[in-house]
């Protein structure tokens, strides 16, 4: 990732600043400069929270928003930053306040990202990658493949905190550099290993589960059971074997027994089935003989008399057809009398009626002359009518007319009142109405009072009231750093005595060794004499108190270099809070001065009573008030217009009507004078509707007369049809009559003869008829045949049963079914104990297979569980270094990362006096070691923990492996591509040489890299030529400049 520009918008204490990374690659490196709190920390926060929505410090991204900010004033970051081929486009914005669109006050806007791929900067987007803040975050993170923290580790050595990667855990600098060298290929491997490691010690577990749940399966009985538990683990399956072999010939001879068994039950079912045919051929004899007794012997003399029976009826049924016969012809015979007794009363009351209405005709012929004077008498009242008619017309249009000339009359008066009423109000509301530049100059007023108080005074009064705030909080900051500057004081002068005092012993010490060493004759190790006058030693010195005293000195060096460091980090800080709290207390008071003036200002431009002292709250009542006003006054004024428009239609309205009253009346008028000439040519007429009812009466009594005449011949027509059909079905009811009773007599005669003859089976007509209504031929035929059928079956079955029974005994059933339950009850015990030892024996079987695959199962994966097993060990540092592969891949690179350390950066800054190296293993034996710093210190030839390097060394060991790690990761070709480096502060701690060095040292960095060095350090900006200077502007502002030397 390497920046190339920057755009920061209300950020802090940016108002509006842009940085061209390109104009300040021509250097090696570059310097951001500036007074403290002017923000140039703030330059990589910016680029920090474009890419992960996070900032270095501790603040969440929308407290970065500018305190001078207004709500029309958006924060907003735009970064363009290169990534492999591609330059990307990144924009945030935080969640922050500001104004509504519509209406009055603000609201809260969500935070808001976008990223895309772009041609060039402010140039075209080629390709959109996310619009949304979580799905730019997922896109950064695929991009550079570190998170937020990890970015901040790796790309900037941050203010007071160069320690923080060299003095982690090995937990964390395993995870950033995992990360970083693309090591996730070894965690994968490492929990498959551990997933399979895992498996296979559940799959043996399961397994001996197995294996033991069946050599103690209920399947074993409790003898054999005992057996296998107290037999040997490597003898039970053979012991298993043993008692399955039992239970086989256990079954094999019982099955045996059951087969003879078997076939001593199948002899007694045969014999016991031969025996039921015996009986049953028996039972089937004595069956048909009492059958035989019961249908024949005992129903013999029945069948005599039925016989008879049916020779009789048989006899009779030729007479069936003829007796039906008479009797039909009787009914009808006798319907037929009473049929023409009412034709011939019906023929004779038609006769009667019709010579009546005969006569009744003659004398309406008679009156057929006065009816025709009618007619004529009729068309003269027809004629007469309409004329009266017509007259009568004219003389109701004659009051229509005279009506509608009084009505329209007063109509016109109608008019005169409301027309009147109209045109007062008209006037009226004309009087009342405000000419239009009265209100359009007060409402220019009130927006004009609204726009000043929302664009000067309110905002000049809400920063007023924010520096107030951030006065107050200074003081409290200021007098909380003066307390803890007196503290530290006293703590500075106690370690510095105790420092002097273990160096003073130090150095007798080594003084009193080296007199040790010294012998005549050898040169001194120190001046290179060969005499040596003191070489007496005034102390008994041995070497484990010079290590002693050593370690003491260097401990009080730590712990004064320490309480030297927080002294002047408490001075910085309380130097920092009295400028803060002084510029604090000069910005509030000018600020004060210029509100107060502006209120002035505002008070005096503006008409109207203002409060003498700025409220916020009656001002905004104030405003409210005048807007109400308006408001009312407006509305009032479009009222008035409406009304005013309404009017003025009403007056137009009521003159058109009146105009058209006037022209109608004379209209009518006219037509009326038309109408009275016109009904003077007619005279004097009877009124139409007598008229009218004179003829209805005459043309009544006239269509009575032609209507009866007409009815009569229709009358007369009609009764004489109905009289010559009356008179035709009389004559043929006559002539039926007459032919049936000579057919009854023919028919009566017949059978008299049939029953007077010598073969008659009786000679009585009853009887005869009797046997013809009962019906009962089909009942005796079916009973005589049913008879005779049985008759010849059972003499058939009698004498088949006699042939088969024939030299044969009886069969004893009880005796042979007694002796069939004994042998099926034998046989069944056999059965159940095959079946009982076949169970157990296929148990046993699958019981012993089973055992039989797990001991095969187990010796197989035997091998592959050693080998997993070996291999988890290792991967898992369980093995004789305890280091994890992952842990170990690690080391590998941080060893890569040490040793270009040590060769380019180290020796080069600590003038030969340490180097780095891997930890050993501590005393506590605690296994997470593997990536543990140590400094080997080539002054006392032994190696120390990085924690106890003073503040300057620290900064100078951090930098090295920060420089170190930067390129490795770029020389490897995996991972990801770092091109830039921000080192924030910590060059104030360094002499002017070691300074000299690290500058030289971040040269080489820079030649392939951006590399910016943020400092306040004069030599620095002395040294570097392209500077980036950020410079306060006042009111909280700052602006940041490009400046080249």
């Amino acid at each position: 990732m390497k920046p190339i520009y920057l755009e920061m918008n209300y950020f802090g204490p940016h108002a509006h600043s842009e940085i061209d990374f390109r104009a300040l690659d021509e250097a090696p490196l570059f310097l951001i400069s500036g007074d403290t709190g002017a923000g140039k920390s703030t330059i990589f926060d910016a680029m920090t929270y474009a890419l992960f929505d996070k900032t270095t410090g501790d603040r969440e991204a929308r407290e970065m928003r500018s305190q001078f900010a207004q709500p029309d004033q958006r924060t907003e970051v735009t970064f363009y930053f290169e990534q492999g081929n591609f330059l990307y486009k990144v924009q945030r914005c935080p969640e922050q306040e500001v104004f509504k669109k519509r209406g009055i006050g603000t609201k809260t806007e969500k935070s808001q990202a976008r990223l895309a791929i772009v041609d060039k900067v402010f140039g075209t987007e080629q390709a959109s990658l996310a619009t949304k803040p979580v799905d730019v975050a997922s896109e950064i993170y695929g991009l550079l493949n570190l998170s937020a923290e990890q970015f901040k580790k790796i790309i900037l050595l941050p203010q007071n905190d160069f320690s923080r990667f060299l003095k982690s855990a090995t937990n964390e600098k395993e995870e950033i550099l995992k990360k970083i060298f693309g090591t996730a290929i070894f965690t994968i491997f490492s929990e498959e290993v551990r997933h399979q490691y895992t498996k296979n010690n559940q799959e043996n577990a399961a397994l001996d589960s197995i294996l033991q749940s069946q050599y103690s399966s209920s399947v074993w009985t409790e003898e054999e059971a005992k057996a296998l538990d107290e037999c040997p683990e490597n003898e039970k399956f053979k012991k298993a074997t043993e008692f399955l072999e039992q239970k086989q010939l256990q079954e094999s001879n019982a099955r045996d027994l059951a087969r003879i068994a078997q076939q001593q039950v199948e002899a007694a079912d045969k014999a016991y089935e031969e025996a039921l045919l015996l009986e049953q051929e028996f039972l089937e004899a004595e069956k048909a003989q009492k059958e035989y007794q019961e249908k024949i012997v005992e129903q013999a003399t029945l069948y005599e008399q039925q016989k008879k029976a049916y020779e009789a009826r048989s006899w009779a049924q030729q007479f069936k057809d003829i007796l039906r016969d008479l009797e039909e012809v009787e009914k009808e015979r006798e319907a037929n009398e009473v049929r023409e007794a009412e034709y011939r009363l019906k023929a004779e009351q038609e006769q009667k009626i019709l010579g009546e209405v005969k006569k009744h005709e003659q004398d309406l012929g008679q009156k057929a002359s006065v009816f025709e004077e009618k007619d004529k008498a009729i068309e003269e009242l027809t004629r007469t009518i309409t004329q009266a008619e017509q007259a009568e017309k004219l003389i109701r249009q004659k009051k229509d007319f005279e009506k509608k000339i009084v009505h329209l009359q007063l109509q016109q008066r109608e008019t005169d009142a409301p027309l009147k009423e109209a045109q007062t109000k008209l006037e009226q509301v004309q009087k009342e109405l405000l000419e239009e530049g009265v209100l359009q100059a007060e409402k220019d007023a009130l927006s004009r009072l609204k726009l000043d108080f929302h664009q000067h005074l309110s905002p000049l009064a809400e920063y007023l009231e924010r520096l107030k705030q951030e006065n107050q909080g200074a003081q409290e900051d200021l007098n909380v750093a003066e307390g803890n500057i007196t503290k530290l004081e006293q703590e500075f002068m106690l370690k510095q005595e105790s420092y002097q005092e273990k160096r003073k012993l130090r150095q007798s010490l080594m003084i009193a060794q080296l007199q040790k060493e010294l012998e005549d004759g050898l040169p001194c190790k120190v001046c290179g004499a060969i005499e040596h006058p003191l070489a007496q030693a005034q102390l008994d010195v041995s070497d484990s108190d010079l290590k002693e005293a050593m370690q003491q000195v260097d401990k009080a060096q730590e712990a004064f270099a320490a309480a030297e460091e927080r002294q002047e980090k408490a001075q910085s800080e309380l130097e920092r809070a009295q400028k803060k709290a002084a510029e604090k207390a000069e910005a509030l008071q000018e600020t004060q001065q210029k509100f107060d003036q502006a209120y002035r200002q505002f008070c005096q431009t503006h008409e109207g009573r203002f409060p003498e002292v700025f409220n916020r709250q009656e001002l905004s009542n104030i405003f409210q008030a005048r807007e109400d006003s308006y408001k009312q006054k407006s509305i009032a004024q479009e009222e008035g217009s409406l009304e005013k428009d309404k009017l003025c239609v009403l007056v137009e309205k009521i003159e058109a009507e009146r105009q058209a009253l006037v022209q109608e009346s004379d209209k009518v008028k006219a037509q009326l004078e038309t109408v009275v000439q016109s009904l003077a040519e007619f005279g004097q007429l009877q009124p139409s509707q007598t008229l009218k009812e004179q003829k209805v009466a005459l043309r009544q009594e006239v269509d009575n007369y032609y209507t009866e005449c007409q009815e009569v011949r229709e009358k007369i027509v009609v009764l004489e049809k109905r009289y010559a059909e009356q008179k035709a079905k009389h004559d043929e009811r006559l002539t039926r009559i007459e032919e049936q009773k000579l057919k009854i007599q023919e028919g009566q005669g017949m059978i008299q003869k049939a029953l007077a003859a010598p073969n008659a089976w009786t000679n009585d007509l009853a009887t005869l008829k009797k046997w013809l209504s009962e019906d009962k031929l089909p009942e005796i035929s079916k009973f005589i045949n049913t008879y005779e059928l049985e008759e010849k079956r059972l003499n058939r079955a009698l004498a088949e049963y006699e042939e088969k029974l024939r030299d044969k005994q009886r069969p004893h059933l009880t005796k042979l079914r007694e002796e069939k339950q004994a042998l099926n009850a034998r046989h069944s015990q056999t059965q159940k104990t095959v079946v009982e030892l076949s169970n157990t024996r296929q148990q046993l079987e699958t019981t012993v297979a089973k055992i039989k695959q797990v001991l095969e199962t187990q010796g197989k994966a035997a091998d592959k569980a050693r080998e997993i097993t070996k291999l988890y060990n290792a991967v898992a540092g369980k093995s004789g270094d305890k280091l994890k592969l992952e842990t170990f891949v690690v080391q590998h690179y941080l060893e890569k990362v040490l040793i270009y350390a040590n060769q380019h950066f180290i020796n080069q800054l600590s003038n030969n006096r340490y180097r780095f190296e891997l930890a050993k293993e501590s005393a506590n034996k605690r296994r997470d070691h593997g990536l543990d710093i140590s400094i080997y210190d080539n002054e006392t030839g032994a190696s120390r923990s990085s924690n106890t390097l003073s503040g300057g060394e620290t900064f100078i060991a951090a930098l090295s492996i920060a420089l170190a790690l930067s390129e490795v990761v770029q020389n490897s070709a995996q991972g990801v591509q770092i091109e830039a480096l921000f080192v924030d502060e910590g060059f104030g701690s360094l002499d002017q040489e070691t300074l000299q060095k690290a500058m030289t040292a971040l040269e080489q960095i820079g030649e392939n890299r951006l590399v910016a060095l943020i400092s306040h350090v004069e030599e620095m900006k002395d040294s570097i030529a392209q500077q980036l200077r950020v410079e306060k502007v006042g009111d909280g502002r700052s602006q940041v400049k490009l400046f080249s030397k």
